[in-house]
């Protein structure tokens, strides 16, 4: 078994579907965040392939940058990415949907003004996020088995729980999820899992 060590910060953001596929593989691992940003992070930050995190090192000698490879390679290392090279795809194709949500929502994340805010975020809601839930239901409804590629669990279903169980559901509201109830389902299996849920229960509570 290969040493991991995750370096990203003290937040979920985009190192928490790498942790989550992790602890679901039940997969040790060094979870590297508790570090002072203004103290320790220019040092840290000289040491990444590119400036910037979560990077993945892999038995203290390879590095890997970027999140969604970093999960990607995680997943098929570990039995979470598909059985064949359609359903790999598939899951891939349902992870980036996930990542063209967070960046639709980047702009209000960061609005300082309250009312600016909500605005921005019911804009999102309506114009992204709840057009995309519909075409997801149909998805789910279609595979028929309560999971979003293939017969099993993949790291397509654990992106979907990662974001839609965020602390940005707060600003979204969690009614998004009433007029999706596969995929409600979807987040509460997912929830449910034995790895998961333990993680969840001892996860450090963080700001985002």
């Amino acid at each position: 078994m290969p040493n991991y060590k995750l370096i990203y910060f003290d937040v979920r953001g985009r190192g928490e579907l790498c942790r989550l596929i992790l602890h679901c593989a039940g997969v040790p691992f060094e979870d590297f965040r508790d570090f002072d940003y203004y103290k320790d992070w220019p040092a840290i930050q000289s040491k990444m392939p590119f400036g910037q995190i979560p990077v993945l090192e892999v038995d203290g000698d390879k590095q890997l940058a970027q999140s969604i490879t970093i999960a990607r390679y995680l997943a098929r290392q570990h039995g979470l990415a598909g059985q064949n090279d359609w359903e790999q795809s598939q899951a891939d194709m349902y992870v980036d949907c996930i990542y063209d949500l967070h960046n639709a929502t980047v702009e209000a994340t960061w609005e300082t003004d309250p009312e600016k805010q909500k605005e921005l975020f019911d804009k999102v809601k309506q114009e992204t996020i709840l057009p995309h839930l519909e075409k997801v239901e149909q998805h789910l409804i279609k595979n028929g088995n309560g999971h979003l590629v293939g017969q099993g669990l993949t790291w397509a279903d654990i992106a979907y729980y990662a974001y839609f169980t965020t602390p940005i559901m707060t600003l979204l509201g969690s009614e998004v999820l009433t007029k999706a109830p596969h995929l409600k389902k979807l987040i509460e299996t997912v929830g449910n899992n034995h790895n998961i849920s333990k993680y969840v229960e001892t996860r450090p509570v963080t700001s985002g």
